[in-house]
């Protein structure tokens, strides 16, 4: 029993730490890189099915030279919004970099073509529905059960440790 506990509380604590970093990343809404990398919260089903509303996309900062058809890219508009498309397109026009971008879900590519220094970065990694998880966290509630089950396990395995 101990050994089960001693590895379930092992495992609750890694996991805890990973849904703790990303709850703190993904409110950093890709202002902030974390070693390259900015985790954004998917709010619209423009790239449906493929990437999903409530997911987390994990956007490496890259090298515009390195984006391609195909790739899907995170980029900023009006220095707020974050949009995350498919490169349908890329070209230069007065020897600047530009990317065509069109959502999955989406029946026209977008209105404008998107600057290389409007790129956050190239969507690396997707977790499906955490951006659900990450909300529920930073409520009340949430944040309770982050620290009351972890405290169970700890108080458990320290409980136990005193029986042998």
């Amino acid at each position: 029993m101990k050994k089960i506990l001693d590895w379930f509380g092992k495992f609750w604590i890694g996991l805890l730490v990973v849904l703790v970093f990303f709850t703190i990343a993904s409110k950093l809404n890709g202002s902030e890189y974390i070693l390259n990398f900015a985790p954004l919260k998917v709010l619209s089903g423009s790239m449906e099915p493929k990437i999903k509303v409530g997911d987390i996309v994990l956007v490496k900062k890259v090298d515009p030279s390195i984006i391609k058809e195909g790739d899907i890219i995170t980029y900023k508009i009006n220095n707020s919004t974050y949009v995350t498309h498919r490169v349908i397109e890329v070209f230069n026009n007065a020897n600047n970099l530009y990317f065509k971008t069109k959502g999955d879900a989406n029946n026209t590519m977008d209105k404008e073509a998107v600057a290389a220094d409007s790129l956050v970065g190239k969507v690396f990694l997707r977790i499906p529905k955490l951006g659900y998880f990450t909300d529920f966290v930073t409520t009340p509630p949430g944040f309770m059960l982050l620290l009351i089950i972890p405290s169970i396990i700890l108080l458990s395995k320290k409980a136990l440790s005193y029986i042998k």
